[in-house]
C-alpha cells in the first residue's frame, strides 16, 4: 500500500521536513590589546579549532582586521561569542565579536 493511502487511513496528514535552522558567521574583530596567543587560546577552548586552524585565525585577523570564526545556528553562536567575550573580559582583553546573518 502507497504511503499516502495508509495516512488517509490512518487519518494523518504528510508533515514537512523541517529545515536546517538558519546559520550565522561569527567573526573575531582585531585590536591593538589582545595577543595573538590569547587569540588562539579562545579559538581552540571556545570555538573547538585545532591548534592550525587557530593559528590561521588569529593571523587572518592581524592581516585584515577580522576573521570569519566559523558557521553557526543563532543560538550557538551567541553562547560561544558570550562565553569567549567573557573570558576575555576576566583576562583583561578587549576582544570583540560579531555575529552576522549568513
Amino acid at each position: 500500500m502507497a504511503q499516502e493511502e495508509l495516512q488517509k487511513q490512518a487519518g494523518s496528514m504528510v508533515r514537512p521536513v523541517p529545515k536546517e535552522p538558519r546559520k550565522f558567521r561569527v567573526i573575531v574583530l582585531n585590536d591593538d590589546f589582545t595577543t595573538f596567543e590569547f587569540v588562539i587560546e579562545i579559538m581552540i577552548t571556545v570555538f573547538g579549532k585545532t591548534r592550525n586552524e587557530a593559528e590561521i585565525i588569529a593571523e587572518t585577523t592581524h592581516i585584515h582586521n577580522k576573521a570569519t570564526v566559523g558557521k553557526y545556528s543563532l543560538d550557538i553562536a551567541r553562547s560561544k561569542v558570550a562565553k569567549a567575550t567573557s573570558i576575555a573580559r576576566e583576562e583583561g582583553y578587549p576582544l570583540k565579536f560579531e555575529i552576522q546573518p549568513e
